[in-house]
């Protein structure tokens, strides 16, 4: 009976761990909402592009942006992205004025600051036009490299956002101005910390078992 609640023990504070791992290695400041939003066809052109994602991000330099481009890979953006400093999961970026009618491509990134870990992703919105069958191909493709969170070949990057790849890829390179300097952040991925934490516990919880076992069995 002792061995059986032992066991029992034991196997919670693994189950724990276990729960704990992919939950803490899947966080992600994930794109919640946008102004556009995804796909939307508006009647006028916006004056920016605004982005909240499900967490706070952090505010270093290089690693945040966000990138618009025309139907031509032309940047139409009118000014660096900026972190909301009251609302720290909301990212923004000012757009040229009057912008033709066409399909625009958002090209994104962030990096958690909950755990350090870095996300990119890409959409679409529309100006006085509606998408045509090949739009929305495209779009699906884009929404297929966001959900995967993976980094597209320079080919699949080219034909959906109907631009050249050196294009495309420039959200992810571009820092973005007025941010704190990394090292005075001393900001990292707390993933693997986090994991051990989870772990110790689990240690602990094995330990107090088979102590309280040991001790039971003394006092028997």
């Amino acid at each position: 009976m002792r061995l059986r609640v032992m066991l029992a023990t034991v196997a919670l504070g693994l189950t724990a761990v276990m729960a704990l791992a992919p939950n803490v290695a899947l966080a992600h400041a994930r794109l919640k909402s946008s102004t556009p939003a995804v796909g939307e066809v508006l009647q006028a052109s916006p004056a920016q592009v605004v982005i909240t994602f499900t967490e706070d991000i952090q505010k270093v330099a290089g690693t945040y942006d966000i990138q618009v481009l025309n139907g031509g890979g032309q940047p139409v953006t009118a000014g660096p992205a900026v972190i909301d400093n009251t609302d720290r999961a909301k990212l923004s970026v000012p757009l040229q004025p009057d912008l033709p009618a066409g399909r625009y491509v958002v090209n994104y990134k962030n990096v958690s600051d909950a755990d350090g870990d870095k996300y990119h992703g890409t959409f679409s919105f529309y100006v006085k036009v509606q998408p045509t069958t090949v739009d929305l191909s495209n779009d699906a493709q884009l929404a297929t490299v966001s959900a995967e969170n993976a980094s597209p070949a320079a080919g699949t990057t080219a034909e959906a956002a109907g631009t050249a790849a050196p294009v495309a890829t420039a959200a992810v390179t571009a820092p973005a101005a007025g941010a704190t300097p990394a090292a005075s952040t001393g900001g990292g991925s707390n993933t693997g910390r986090n994991i051990g934490i989870g772990v110790g516990i689990a240690v602990i919880v094995i330990v107090a078992a088979g102590g309280g076992w040991l001790a039971f069995g003394r006092r028997r």
